[in-house]
């Protein structure tokens, strides 16, 4: 029997070696970041790809911990081991990296109710750790003080002007040329307003936000409800696809039936993300759906339509085209109890416009601008302004 025995080539003959995996790349952790609102305390932690943690979903406690174990996580240099916040809400943050995982250390100032959440990175947002930490008695302070200047509104014969800085804290809303962010400019720009007003007879305005801290969509037209508003403006900075290739100011109010074209549906969309980015849950359409149309929201958008067509009347087409008035399905705008508006003041990303967004100087003209279209919103609307002896709006109070 004869039997050939070919040569094996040396690559297969050799016995396989174990070839050892590549080392996996640790996680960054990016950045802490914290914002204090009134009613609570806001951290943030921010990685470079997404992490699995054990952590709490909510209670009651004066400290809580959160843990990624099995998993190497590196941090920035800018990132300390110890973050000391000292609000009165949250006290410190003890954080410990290393390539067995990461610690983190959240220490309250008080037994405080506190939610803890992840988020998924979207553009330019990372993979997001959150820890929201209430202000004890934070909420009902801010009730209790809203129920104030409500039931002081007829005893000073006021109108009530609620005016909503865009976006805010963990939601940057859009970005323009050389860092600028439209959270900072609508805050600028809705302070601006908020001051003019207060220097009219018969009117007091107040804010939403008078810091960098987020406010779900929801709860922004709800501050104005407690209030008693009798007007609610929105302020946004408006911001197209292709750089540089929008212009202008325009004004919105609530559509029931879709908007006006495909961009302002974009627009709209854009702008009603900024819950998905806070962290706020989806929940199916309230019960204002069940009112559409209730004669009490045809009323309100009669007068949204005429507040929007007044503040762009006093808007100067010097320095900005005025794009209109228009409608689409802002959730911010929902609220049947007042006339609201959004305006979109400028496009962030036209280099020129961007440039008028951060100058102070704009900001306080365009303020003063819109207060002049709110005045003469409620002459055309025929609602008096009362001028009291010494009235001048009075005081925001805690700044807002």
């Amino acid at each position: 029997m004869l039997i050939l025995m070919l040569a094996l080539p040396a690559a297969l003959a050799a016995k396989p070696r174990s070839a050892s995996p590549p080392p996996a790349p640790s996680v960054r952790l990016l950045a802490v970041r914290s914002w204090a609102a009134p009613a609570n305390t806001r951290v943030v932690f921010d990685f470079s790809a997404p992490v699995s943690g054990v952590m709490p979903d909510s209670g009651d406690a004066r400290e809580l911990v959160i843990s990624i174990p099995g998993e190497a996580i590196s941090r920035a240099d800018s990132v300390p081991s110890v973050m000391r916040i000292g609000d009165g809400v949250v006290d410190s943050v003890e954080i410990a990296t290393g390539a067995t995982g990461a610690r983190f250390h959240v220490v309250l100032h008080d037994s405080t109710h506190f939610r803890v959440f992840s988020l998924p990175p979207e553009e330019d947002k990372a993979f997001r750790i959150v820890v929201d930490a209430d202000k004890r008695g934070g909420e009902a302070a801010e009730d209790q003080r809203l129920a104030g200047i409500a039931a002081s509104k007829k005893k000073d014969r006021i109108r009530i002007v609620m005016v909503d800085a865009g976006h805010g804290g963990e939601d940057t809303g859009a970005r323009g040329p050389n860092g600028v962010r439209e959270k900072d400019v609508t805050l600028a720009v809705a302070r601006s307003l908020v001051d003019e007003i207060n220097g009219m007879a018969g009117m007091r305005a107040l804010l939403t936000r008078n810091g960098d801290w987020f406010i779900p969509l929801k709860d922004r037209y709800r501050i104005a409800e407690k209030a008693k508003a009798d007007v609610f403006i929105s302020i946004h900075a408006n911001s197209s696809k292709r750089r540089g290739s929008g212009s202008g100011t325009e004004v919105y109010f609530l559509s029931v039936r879709g908007a006006s074209d495909q961009a302002d549906a974009d627009l709209a969309n854009l702008e009603n993300a900024a819950d998905l980015v806070g962290g706020v849950p989806q929940h199916a359409e309230d019960d204002l759906v069940n009112i559409l149309y209730d004669v009490k929201r045809s009323s309100a958008m009669q007068k949204s339509q005429l507040l929007a067509e007044s503040l762009l009347d006093h808007i100067s087409s010097d320095r900005l085209e005025a794009r209109g008035v228009k409608q689409a399905g802002f959730v911010v705008l929902k609220s049947v109890e007042f006339p609201s508006v959004l305006v979109e003041v400028a496009f962030i990303n036209n280099p020129r416009e961007a440039r008028l967004l951060r100058d102070p100087g704009f900001q306080k003209s365009m303020g003063r601008e819109l207060a002049s279209g709110v005045r003469d919103y409620f002459q055309r609307a025929g609602i008096g302004l009362a001028n009291p002896s010494g009235a001048a709006g009075g005081s925001t109070g805690n700044g807002q």
